[in-house]
């Protein structure tokens, strides 16, 4: 389980915010066990796999990747509300931390542009940005690719279980 709910504040626990994040959080969960268990390299599985990575990257971008107002049902503003304000800090800066050693590009960047152009938002796109899409695809999907999918969900887990 990404996060203890045995452990949060009973006042919390009883508010919508904290039933709603509950349900988000059991979908993350369910979404990314469906997505890393796909295999991509049977050609009749690909489309259910983009179609389960968008749902997953939908999910991930309202839960870790919103603007920090204090309305947003985030995995930080969860913590910040049970006064945890470290491990929001944590989650947000292993967020801005490189997604790969060739560019300057952080995992939040890299997730939020996935999310934004291609998923979340209909945007134009250019053949540049459609080039960086499939490579940040690639990289998240490869096993031998130091931040992939895995990578980047084991490591938020073992920051929201601190």
């Amino acid at each position: 389980m990404i996060i203890d709910f045995d452990k949060v504040d009973s006042k919390l626990f009883k508010s919508p915010f904290s039933e709603q994040f509950a349900f988000n959080m059991q979908m993350y969960e369910y979404r990314l066990k469906r997505v890393l268990s796909i295999d991509t390299s049977l050609k009749q599985n690909q489309m259910e796999y983009l179609m389960a990575f968008d749902a997953f990257l939908a999910l991930f971008r309202g839960l870790f990747l919103e603007n920090n107002k204090k309305n947003c049902y985030t995995v930080q503003n969860y913590y910040k509300a049970v006064g945890r304000d470290d491990i929001a800090a944590k989650v947000d800066a292993f967020l801005d931390s490189p997604f790969n050693e060739y560019s300057d590009e952080t995992i939040r960047r890299a997730l939020k542009f996935l999310a934004d152009k291609f998923v979340c938002h209909i945007d134009p796109i250019t053949l540049e940005d459609l080039g960086l899409a499939n490579a940040y695809m690639s990289a998240l999907k490869n096993p031998f690719v130091n931040v992939n999918l895995q990578y980047i969900c084991s490591e938020l887990d073992k920051i929201m279980n601190d």
